[in-house]
């Protein structure tokens, strides 16, 4: 007789009070009681010494009395991730997609659900996601992709301690990511690359190149965000990353693109269209385009960080390149090393008077070319 869609419960008898082991399919389970409530646990595993082990460590938990109390005991990996859903529902958060039959999720929740289903919350340990961890990584998963769902995990524990539900968040062992990415183009790439994109998408790249905009806020421009009269863009509330409204300007070659657009399709509700329809992605032409410019490998995000990068090249001051840009911190200056040709000249100057000085020179002059020369060649942005 066939067992493996049954319960079988081992012959093996124990005693009262150590708990009881069986199997449901392949996979053994256990069963034991704390605070009178009775507790079944799945050890993931096809092997029996794997439940018999885990029976005894729950058994262990139980006497030395860090057992949670029952209400926290019944809570369940599915329950949370429900509540996770319902605040990111509530919050409007814009990871939260659904699929083809209307039913909710959140991008990257798969993977802990594949692993963690069939888990009560007291028993996600931080060993069990030191498991998760290593399982992921034999998969081939980024430390960077697997800190994402560790975010969402620690999210959902943390609900579930804000609504009393559970004591306390175990620690979650965040694993060190790769250095950002530090691509930029440089101008004369961007002429070449301008002039090998289809026409359509020629004023895509300018955007991008000019403002530091995300791709998704410039691909969801429609005509009544701009203002010919005054020569901006004005991104309505909601519809960034951050959710703040904001102000780009127009001048140029930029306003003089849009321009040909509207006369190109006057009577389109998107900005970027093509044969009458909006441009919702191009990652074909972007990938081809760029081999064929000689950039192979360059991302269209790397053109937001040169964005940011034109804009203080050009002295603008850092709190409104951030806010034609929707940076909120400036951590980027940091991340990416941006820094203004103002700022190093200002540097150059102090080293210059400093310098006078420890020659005993109090009018601070120095030959011209110290500034002027090596210190000049400094490069602005690394």
């Amino acid at each position: 007789m066939l067992l493996s869609n049954v319960e079988v419960e081992t012959q093996t008898r124990r005693a009262r009070g150590e708990g009881r082991i069986w199997r449901r399919g392949r996979i053994w389970w256990i069963q034991f009681f704390a605070h009178r409530r009775q507790i079944r646990e799945s050890s993931h595993s096809d092997r029996k010494p794997v439940a018999e082990r885990l029976l005894r460590q729950r058994l262990s938990e139980v006497v030395a009395g860090i057992a949670l109390p029952p209400h926290a005991a019944r809570l369940t990996y599915e329950q949370m991730r429900d509540a996770l859903l319902a605040d990111y529902a509530a919050n409007k958060r814009k990871w939260l997609r659904k699929d083809k039959t209307g039913k909710p999720y959140i991008i990257g929740i798969s993977h802990l659900d594949s692993f963690f289903s069939g888990y009560r919350a007291a028993y996600v340990t931080t060993d069990a996601v030191r498991k998760f961890i290593r399982k992921r990584q034999e998969e081939g998963a980024a430390n960077g992709t697997i800190n994402r769902s560790l975010a969402l995990l620690r999210r959902m524990f943390n609900l579930a301690v804000e609504d009393g539900k559970l004591r306390h968040v175990p620690h979650f062992p965040m694993l060190k990511e790769a250095p950002p990415r530090k691509g930029f183009l440089e101008h004369a790439d961007y002429q070449k690359l301008r002039q090998e994109l289809p026409m359509h998408l020629r004023p895509i790249l300018a955007v991008a190149y000019h403002s530091g905009m995300r791709l998704g806020e410039i691909l969801g421009l429609r005509w009544d965000n701009v203002n010919f009269l005054d020569s901006e863009i004005r991104l309505d509330p909601g519809t960034t990353k951050n959710d703040d409204p904001r102000t780009v300007p127009l001048t140029g070659e930029l306003l003089e693109m849009l321009k040909i657009e509207r006369e190109r399709d006057p009577h389109a509700e998107f900005i970027f269209t093509q044969d009458g329809q909006r441009v919702r992605s191009f990652y074909k032409a972007w990938k081809s385009t760029c081999r064929r410019a000689g950039l192979a490998g360059l991302l269209f995000h790397d053109l937001r960080r040169t964005g940011l990068r034109n804009l203080v090249r050009a002295s603008v001051p850092e709190r409104v390149a951030m806010a034609i840009s929707g940076h909120k911190t400036r951590a980027v200056f940091e991340r990416y090393n941006i820094v203004s040709g103002r700022d190093l000249k200002e540097a150059a100057s102090k080293l210059e008077v400093y310098l006078a000085g420890q020659n005993g020179d109090k009018t601070g002059t120095i030959a011209h070319s110290v500034s002027s020369g090596a210190l000049g060649q400094v490069e602005k942005v690394n």
